[in-house]
């Protein structure tokens, strides 16, 4: 079958295309496959619905087994990108069912477009999202390596490593040329190989210091005409990147290393040499290890953490001491971390060899492995051994380490419900470390650990901030986060879309749905719906590709509230519905609770009262996984409404009263319209 630009909206075109030599026998199929097929393809003899297409692909399945027992066949689609999109439902389940049958299905399209045959789904279902790209990356469209590639590899951190392990089937393949090669090319395609770039004059100027003789592009003319590598007069290219890896597979060690003196040797980049210098020395090395300390320093400063943790452990290997391996595989521990690289992380740490009697070394191993771990579990012994930790660092002068865990500590305070005494050691413990009043951890902290009580000198200090502008999109997220959690929604929408705006720019993909959400709750409440609606229809996708069911969750429930609030009930329900689902398998009574405001909000407006105060109740209730003591201030006025219009007016009163007494005598401008709009809605 061929796709046809002007057929691509005609149903089953081009599937009756490949069938037509085939549909003698479409008499022998069951007769519902018999009719979907027919009417597919309008041979059917009355008119009738639609065809259903899985019938009409079990049809074609039938056909094309019971074929190829006579003889085998070969299906061929070419110019696939223009084929119907029923025809491609189809194909795509046909081909996951292809296996033990004398049927190979060819497949072609333009470059630039890309269709869902996923043959690598099919084998290595299971695959990370990180390593089945780089699978499809390097086995560039070889189904054999599709194939075979998932063999040896299927961890997520194993995306990113420098060479893929080929089995030897693959090895044989992509190596099997050259064997052929005269000596001198083989050189420098080891040289093309190991190096980071393809110019050819780099490539020819290594081969000269290799083989200490003149090397003109002559000597690549071997390897060009085996097909090997595409050369012009600047680069050269290997036509496949497997062949790249069987090069560099079939090389032994110590040809590895020449090369890599050789290319250190002409490469005038600063960084790259470095790089060659690094792959070439044997033994410690502790003067290059810190030329890679200053290279890793550059790396991070234009947003290449990865390189960055790469270089690092590079360093650590070349170290002589422990104290400096030591301090090397922490540093880079603490980017794996910033990554969100789990598996990474512990491997770093092992490496560190962090003793129990180093307190600084074990509060920033704490501090690791405490943002590794998801912050909603309510872990309330999680608090104490952050502040412990918080001391720890504190201890040995490193302030900026103690600010960090105290502000995780009061985060988790804020998620897990903590009590009046850990929520006190959490400020006890900030107030010791003198943090000046507009550093943002500092205002963090207050608001997570005592929203109401500390809110108009957090709101003080975030409208100074607010004033400043040019922050760091990390410290923007906070500041952001933190005036949300106050009711300062017009600063967290401020601060939030600095933040955003920062994280798009580095591609920090898993920071951005975090930071989206919150910008989306953010624009809601102060009524930018459309604007919120955008941001958390883009946390969910953010968060969907990086896996994190927390944040998709998250922007669930603000997409639910905003439906609700706009009189769109079905629609509310069916996000709630969805958000619940995903909420409860993470545990967070933050997002449940959020999720129980929001379906109370959409009772109230469709006039259902009693439903409502259901609802809103159970963030007041201590033994219901909806409880959360700092969310309980926004569901304030609705609260009140739903128990006066159901008859639980003594509900309502109590309720104001509690938040009276515990909130800061001179509320925020949040807090303070909500308490007015509560006595307003309640019974004089």
């Amino acid at each position: 079958m061929t796709g046809v630009l002007a057929e691509v909206n005609l149903a089953f075109a081009g599937l009756q295309q490949a069938l037509r030599p085939l549909m003698k026998l479409a008499k022998a199929l069951p007769p519902r496959q018999q009719s979907a097929l027919l009417n597919a393809f309008g041979l059917g003899e009355e008119a009738a619905e639609p065809p259903d297409v899985w019938l009409v692909a079990l049809a074609t399945l039938t056909l094309l087994t019971e074929s190829a027992t006579h003889k085998p066949i070969l299906l061929v689609v070419d110019d696939a990108q223009w084929l119907d999109e029923a025809t491609r439902d189809v194909l795509s389940f046909v081909s996951r069912r292809l296996s033990a049958d004398s049927i190979v299905l060819l497949l072609a399209l333009r470059e630039g477009f890309s269709l869902p045959f996923g043959l690598l789904d099919i084998r290595a279902p299971d695959l990370s999202g990180k390593l089945r790209d780089r699978f499809l990356k390097e086995a560039a469209g070889n189904p054999l390596a599709l194939v075979e590639l998932p063999h040896n590899l299927r961890t997520e951190d194993d995306g990113e490593a420098p060479w893929l392990p080929l089995t030897e089937r693959l090895e044989r393949t992509f190596s099997s040329r050259l064997s052929g090669l005269p000596g001198a090319t083989q050189m420098l395609l080891n040289v093309a190989a190991e190096n980071d770039g393809t110019s050819l004059h780099e490539i020819l100027r290594a081969g000269e210091v290799l083989l200490a003789q003149n090397i003109g592009v002559d000597a690549l003319a071997p390897a060009a005409s085996a097909q090997l590598i595409d050369l012009d007069a600047m680069q050269v290219r290997f036509r496949h990147p497997l062949v790249r890896s069987a090069i560099h597979r079939t090389a032994d060690v110590a040809t590895r290393q020449r090369v890599h003196s050789a290319l250190a040797a002409v490469i005038e980049d600063q960084d790259r040499r470095l790089w060659h210098r690094a792959a070439a020395t044997v033994g410690p090395d502790d003067d290059l290890a810190a030329e890679l300390d200053l290279m890793a320093s550059r790396a991070q400063s234009r947003g290449a953490n990865t390189m960055a943790m790469e270089v690092l452990q590079i360093a650590a290997k070349l170290s002589s001491t422990a104290k400096a391996r030591r301090e090397r595989f922490l540093q880079a521990a603490e980017i794996a971390t910033d990554l969100g690289r789990p598996g990474l992380l512990e491997h770093l740490l092992r490496e560190a060899e962090v003793e129990p009697s180093d307190r600084l070394g074990g509060a920033r191993v704490g501090w690791c492995r405490e943002m590794s771990q998801p912050l909603m579990v309510n872990d309330l012994g999680r608090i104490s051994a952050l502040v412990n930790l918080a001391d720890q660092a504190r201890a040995a002068g490193a302030k900026d380490l103690a600010s960090n865990l105290l502000w995780r500590a009061a985060q988790r305070c804020w998620w897990s419900n903590a009590g009046s005494e850990l929520r006190a050691s959490v400020l006890t413990a900030a107030r010791s470390l003198e943090l000046s009043e507009l550093d943002p951890r500092g205002i963090a902290i207050s608001a997570y650990s005592d929203p109401l009580r500390r809110s108009s000198e957090v709101y003080a200090g975030l409208k100074l901030l607010s004033q400043k502008g040019g922050h760091d999109p990390h410290v923007a997220r906070i500041l952001g986060s933190t005036a949300n959690v106050i009711g300062a929604f017009d600063l967290g929408v401020s601060f939030l879309a600095e933040s955003t705006a920062g994280l798009r720019k580095q591609g920090r993909i898993g920071n951005l749905a975090r930071a989206l959400f919150a910008q989306a709750w953010a624009e809601m409440e102060v009524g930018d719906w459309i604007g919120a609606r955008r941001e958390a229809e883009e946390a969910a996708r953010f968060a969907e590709e990086t896996g994190s069911a927390v944040w998709t969750a998250a922007a669930t429930i603000v997409k639910a509230q905003l439906a609700g609030m706009q009189g769109r009930l079905e629609q509310a329900e069916t996000c709630a519905t969805e958000a619940e689902r995903l909420v409860l398998s993470t545990g967070a009574s933050f997002l449940l609770a959020m999720l129980q405001l929001g379906r109370g909000i959409t009772a109230i407006g469709a006039g259902r009262h009693l439903e409502a105060f259901e609802h809103l109740q159970r963030l007041f209730a201590p033994a219901d996984p909806a409880f959360n003591s700092g969310l309980q201030f926004f569901a304030l006025a609705d609260f009140v409404e739903a128990a006066v219009y159901s008859d639980h007016s003594q509900d309502a009163r109590k309720l104001i009263d509690e938040v009276e007494r515990v909130s800061d005598p001179d509320p925020v401008p949040w807090v303070a319209t909500m308490l007015c709009m509560a006595w307003l809605r309640s019974p004089v």
